[in-house]
């Protein structure tokens, strides 16, 4: 089941605030995070990437907004809804049964030691369904962040 749904903006903090007053969440200040090994495979490019998140601190259903930067899978072509996010057992497993499928994987992270963490991939059935993966190892982690705004 999804936890979250991400938005791209293209400014985090008008971005929060519309969504703070639309829909009545409460979110956390942003957070610049870096990606050490992020295979864009929209763009065509690999390596690290800094990016500006915020997620909302309401659950169990949260909202996470991303700045765009430059292009690919958080350019400006991706703006507004972008994703469904779900934990993953096995993200490894699950890129080989996505690449298997024949469903398009936009974008891999990959942690120091080579292995998945977070998965973009779309349904090749359900045009521009875009689900992220997360490697449920992260959970804890992730989950202090969103109901602290500390990303340790």
């Amino acid at each position: 089941m999804p936890y979250h749904a991400g938005f791209i903006v293209a400014d985090i903090r008008e971005g929060i605030r519309d969504l703070e007053e639309r829909l009545g969440y409460r979110f956390n200040e942003p957070t610049q995070v870096k990606a050490q090994d992020m295979e864009d495979r929209v763009s065509g490019s690999r390596g690290p990437m800094d990016l500006w998140i915020a997620y909302t601190i309401d659950s169990p259903f949260r909202l996470e907004v991303i700045e765009s930067t430059g292009v690919g899978i958080y350019g400006k072509d991706f703006l507004g809804l972008h994703h469904l996010g779900i934990w993953e057992p096995d993200p490894t497993g699950r890129l080989r049964a996505l690449e298997e499928a024949g469903d398009p994987v936009d974008a891999v992270f990959r942690e120091e030691d080579g292995s998945v963490s977070i998965i973009y991939a779309r349904s090749a059935s359900v045009p521009g369904a875009r689900v992220e993966y997360v490697a449920d190892a992260q959970r804890a982690s992730f989950e202090h962040w969103f109901d602290t705004g500390s990303f340790a």
